[in-house]
């Protein structure tokens, strides 16, 4: 009898109370259903052994409270799998609801049903924003507050004996620390990948994978105060795809986004781990190549020139050819970044302007 519902909030609307709003194609929205489909097999088969539990402690009315709520568990999986959500979690809210008054009302308030009502608690305040989430939980909480006060007054109608109540509410704190433990992990998770998108998109290129601009200049900046105080050489590599335009213009941009990549796919397989490539802009791409001289700087990027030459691209049948031209420069203990990028571009510069296709060094 454990479950919860909620995700993120959905960015073209605001959600329905109880309804997780992340859905479509999202790896986020799929998760969230994934694991609410998971959630209700395993309230259903933690039903089925609670079914057992009340036979031997001589409860049969709530026994057959656990053969309703199992079928209302794969009733919701049932709905969920066919991307009828709202309804899915709207029925696990139900069987929550009537099992925790079911129980609490039967075997009385100390057997721990009521435990199951803050599950929902995180679940709200994090799926929704304060016009939800509040009103929301006020309602769980005058419910929770008056179920409270029947039992109270009523006292268990089909008390266990013996035992039988502390073991039962032992058994529900443990389910309900194990189901905590599930949605702090769940949420957790959720956060993680949230961050990680976030992270990529603030550091690298959408299109290629590649640094981005502002990332590739700060790693450079670290990369330059280090070499400052130990001395090692380091290189700059400036390349640029030669009739990048006459590409896009003659098979489309379609086929120009796919030069992008394979060329990116190049520079990331022939360059070393410890160097720093970055889409520059447009066409352009720029590597810091730490522990480079200038020739073997030039070398790589012969190498580069050659593997490019090599892309077998089609479109529609109609190869593609393609190549670059490439600018070297040395960076030394006393540049800044901006003075290295520029000989790197007066080289590339040369290379345009003196038939394409192959490397200058500054």
């Amino acid at each position: 009898m454990d479950s919860f519902a909620s995700s993120p909030a959905h960015p073209a609307r605001a959600p329905r109370p109880y309804e997780p709003a992340q859905r479509g194609s999202s790896v986020a929205g799929k998760a969230y259903w994934a694991m609410a489909q998971r959630v209700a097999l395993t309230a259903a088969a933690i039903d089925g052994l609670y079914i057992v539990l009340f036979l031997w402690l001589g409860s049969v009315p709530l026994a057959v409270v656990n053969v309703a709520s199992i079928a209302m568990y794969l009733g919701a999986y049932a709905l969920i799998r066919r991307r009828r959500n709202t309804a899915g979690i709207l029925l696990i809210w139900l069987e929550v609801i009537a099992h925790s008054a079911l129980g609490s009302l039967l075997v009385g308030w100390d057997s721990g049903f009521h435990y199951y009502l803050w599950l929902f608690i995180p679940a709200v305040v994090i799926a929704n924003s304060g016009r939800y989430a509040v009103p929301v939980v006020l309602a769980l909480l005058a419910y929770y507050l008056g179920l409270r006060f029947v039992c109270d007054q009523l006292g268990p109608l089909a008390p266990l004996a013996g035992k039988g109540q502390q073991i039962v509410n032992a058994i529900h704190v443990c389910v309900v620390f194990g189901m905590f433990a599930a949605l702090a992990a769940f949420y957790r998770r959720t956060i993680l990948i949230a961050e990680n998108r976030l992270l990529r998109q603030a550091t690298l290129d959408g299109l290629t994978g590649l640094n981005n601009r502002a990332h590739f200049q700060t790693l450079a900046g670290h990369t330059l105060t280090r070499i400052q105080r130990t001395g090692e050489p380091v290189a700059l590599m400036l390349c640029d795809i030669d009739h990048f335009k006459q590409v896009n213009d003659r098979h489309g941009h379609a086929t120009g986004d796919r030069v992008l990549v394979a060329v990116a796919q190049v520079l990331r397989h022939q360059l070393r781990e410890s160097d720093v490539v970055a889409r520059w802009g447009g066409e352009e791409f720029l590597a810091l190549m730490p522990a480079s001289s200038r020739a073997s700087a030039a070398e790589a990027a012969e190498r580069i020139r050659v593997a490019i030459e090599q892309i077998a691209l089609e479109n529609q049948g109609t190869p593609v050819p393609l190549s670059m031209s490439f600018g070297v420069a040395q960076v030394t203990g006393s540049d800044d970044l901006p003075a290295a990028i520029a000989r790197a571009d007066q080289a590339l510069y040369q290379s345009k302007h003196t038939g394409r296709n192959r490397v200058s060094v500054g």
